[in-house]
């Protein structure tokens, strides 16, 4: 029986080797135009500001200020890839293919871990690994690390959350249940978007009472709340300033615009930019009609929503309750009118593919004796594949196009100045290729 064990192990290890080998390869593949960018965000270079900032005193991690209110934990991340990298850019994006990765890996075993089911797990993983709900804008930025670690740290807070209350009876004293509240802490280190992972918990609770047999309201839950109060209540005396607060929005009828927008935005991200303008006779035809597309988009998926509700098991309406928690706490931000940044679609998008991978497979189960038709089903994710990349290059181009900008080229000069400065008192001189 043990070598028995021994052996199963090892396969189990080796298989989930090569499913992240897979992704890891895919991820690369799929951002691959991104790999030969420089710097091309402002934040890129508060970041690299920060970062030397650092490199002087160590207690500037813990600073408060823009564009990072109170984020320590991205603040030692992006300081030990400044301390790596230094000012080459390349390698900035391949860390965030890597984490991207690793986020698809962990959509894997969340979705395994609910639903029991490989090939959704597995299709659901694929899916998130191409962008898909997401665009890739998260992994395409270098200061993008702090969506990637905050969804990281949500995934995992939640896989082993789950683990302890499926496999462990929900016990306080597990190895499970303290690796969750480890992660939820330092997730609250990151963003306080994070409280959306309580959401998500009671959501657990609600659709899977039957398998952990606890009221909805119970010590687990209770505790990682009273750790979440306790959190929040030491920012506001310690920390005056935790946010952004002059870009809150307090106007009801803007935030459920957004909450639609950003909905829209997971199917239909193109709105009015270079996006359009330099994509051709077809995206710009396909443009004009923008609006019905929206309209009618929007209905489908509260149509959808409803539908799964009504009829879905309890693992996609679970992911229908992740998708609008999720989201609920990006639409409190003010943004100019016709754009919303999708970058908060990264975590978001984690029930969008779980969703569509599990409609897909279902469908194609339902269709197992007609030969090649039972193949039609997996068109439509397909399709999302390829409107994700579509995307991605388009926002690389455009990427590039802003590297070029006076702004931007004045921010680069700079913090070569300030980086060479700092390491040899020179005002830069020869060193100014390294960006790269």
């Amino acid at each position: 029986m043990t070598g028995w064990a021994i052996s199963w192990g090892r396969l189990f290890v080796r298989n989930h080797i090569l499913l992240f080998g897979l992704l890891f390869a895919l991820s690369l593949a799929f951002f691959s135009p991104v790999r030969d960018n420089t710097f091309w965000h402002p934040v890129d270079y508060a970041f690299i500001d920060q970062a030397i900032d650092i490199e002087q005193s160590w207690r500037q991690i813990f600073v408060s200020n823009p564009p990072q209110p109170f984020q320590p934990l991205v603040k030692f991340v992006f300081f030990l890839e400044f301390s790596l990298f230094g000012l080459i850019a390349s390698k900035y994006y391949l860390f965030n293919i890597l984490v991207h990765s690793i986020n698809a890996f962990l959509v894997f075993f969340l979705v395994l871990t609910l639903l029991r089911d490989r090939r959704i797990a597995t299709l659901s993983a694929v899916l998130f690994a191409c962008a898909v709900g997401n665009y890739g804008k998260a992994v395409m930025v270098a200061s993008g690390i702090s969506d990637l670690l905050i969804t990281m740290l949500t995934l995992l807070t939640l896989l082993f959350y789950f683990k302890n209350e499926l496999e462990k009876g929900g016990r306080l004293t597990s190895i499970w249940f303290f690796s969750a509240l480890v992660f939820f802490v330092l997730s609250l280190l990151t963003k306080l978007t994070s409280f959306s992972i309580l959401g998500c918990m009671l959501a657990f609770h609600v659709f899977f009472r039957a398998e952990t047999k606890k009221p909805i309201l119970n010590k687990t839950i209770l505790t990682v709340a009273v750790v979440a109060v306790l959190a929040l209540a030491a920012k506001q005396v310690f920390l005056q300033d935790i946010g952004a607060r002059e870009d809150m929005l307090t106007n009801v009828p803007r935030i459920i615009r957004n909450f639609a927008s950003y909905l829209v935005r997971m199917v239909f991200p193109i709105h009015t930019s270079a996006l359009v303008s330099d994509s051709g006779a077809v995206v710009r035809a396909i443009y004009k009609f923008a609006t019905q597309i929206r309209l009618i988009t929007f209905l489908c998926i509260v149509s959808y929503s409803v539908f799964g509700f009504l009829f879905g098991n309890r693992t996609i309406r679970f992911f229908i309750t992740w998708t609008y928690v999720t989201l609920t706490p990006f639409c409190f931000f003010e943004f100019p009118t016709d754009w919303l940044n999708i970058r908060h679609l990264y975590l978001v998008s984690v029930g969008f593919v779980m969703i569509l991978a599990s409609g897909t497979v279902l469908a194609s189960r339902l269709l197992y004796q007609r030969a090649w038709r039972r193949f039609l089903p997996y068109t439509l994710p397909l399709l999302f594949v390829f409107l994700s990349q579509f995307i991605l290059f388009r926002l690389d181009k455009n990427y590039e196009r802003l590297a070029k900008t006076p702004t931007i080229h004045q921010l680069h000069e700079n913090v070569i100045q300030r980086y060479y400065d700092t390491r040899s008192g020179s005002a830069g001189g020869t060193g100014q290729g390294q960006v790269k």
